[in-house]
């Protein structure tokens, strides 16, 4: 058992979601980041690896400073530590943690790279002593919810959308900022240009998802009794998309909630085509 965790539940002491979602940002950098760019650098192809990461992510590797390593004949240099472009930030770590493995290799056996770093990061992620909010699986962090909802409204529904990039692309968006917590607004919002992007390209035509709700029951084939509820999901979209003065602060529960709701809905109109 882990020593916090074991202390903890002796003493009657908990911790809280953010003092531990920053543990688990040191234990990424000390058993990962700190391995990947100084120690084994060489074996990981770090200069390669880290513009392909920058790459994923949308930033530019040729604004990275570079280091010195090594000292006389052995002296180099290379691109800024991993940390650079994390910040120590708990979403940032996350982000930069999926994009690794999806370009990581080891010793250039890319199954090897994977597999290293998956184990590593759910070591880290099992000596958290309370829930941070995401859980790890096939290389990607996904909300920590009800596992068998995640499995058939999340992972399956990633599935669906694998010939509609833009949507889920979008439905990722909503996933990693209810992980991260801070922006739940984000999360309905994302959520919603899943859908009505969904909706256009089963529907053929370029129509607001206001416009096409009527024409998508009708397509799902779903009664009456759900107008009122795909309605409700548009309305309370709206609240977020258009700064709404009715709007409320967003709950975790209810963001996760939406997560579930739109995920069944895109399941059902493609399903429809």
């Amino acid at each position: 058992m882990d020593i916090r965790k074991r202390f903890n539940e002796i003493f009657g002491f908990e911790d809280t979601v953010e003092a531990e979602r920053k543990r688990f940002v040191e234990r990424v950098n000390q058993a990962i980041f700190h391995n990947i760019d100084t120690v084994d650098c060489d074996s990981y192809d770090y200069e390669h690896l880290i513009q392909l990461v920058c790459f994923d992510l949308g930033i530019n590797f040729h604004d990275l400073h570079q280091r010195r390593v090594g000292v006389g004949i052995n002296e180099r240099y290379l691109p800024a530590s991993i940390r650079t472009l994390t910040r120590d930030d708990f979403t940032e770590t996350l982000r930069v943690l999926c994009a690794l493995c999806g370009r990581i290799q080891l010793g250039g056996d890319t199954k090897k790279g994977q597999e290293l770093l998956s184990k590593l990061i759910e070591a880290a992620l099992s000596r958290c002593t309370c829930d941070i909010g995401v859980r790890w699986k096939d290389g990607f962090f996904y909300p920590s919810g009800a596992e068998e909802l995640d499995t058939s409204l999340i992972e399956e529904t990633l599935a669906w959308l694998k010939d509609y990039p833009d949507e889920r692309r979008d439905y990722r968006t909503a996933l990693q900022c209810y992980a991260a917590g801070d922006s739940l607004a984000d999360v309905i919002k994302n959520c919603y240009s899943a859908i009505e992007g969904v909706a256009r390209k089963v529907l053929a035509n370029e129509r607001t998802l206001d416009n096409n709700k009527d024409e998508l029951l009708a397509k799902i084939n779903l009664s009456d009794g759900w107008k009122s509820l795909l309605a409700n999901y548009i309305r309370y979209a709206h609240d977020y998309r258009h700064a709404s003065i009715g709007r409320h602060e967003i709950t975790k529960q209810e963001g996760e909630a939406y997560l579930y709701m739109t995920g069944l809905i895109i399941r059902l109109a493609i399903e429809s085509t």
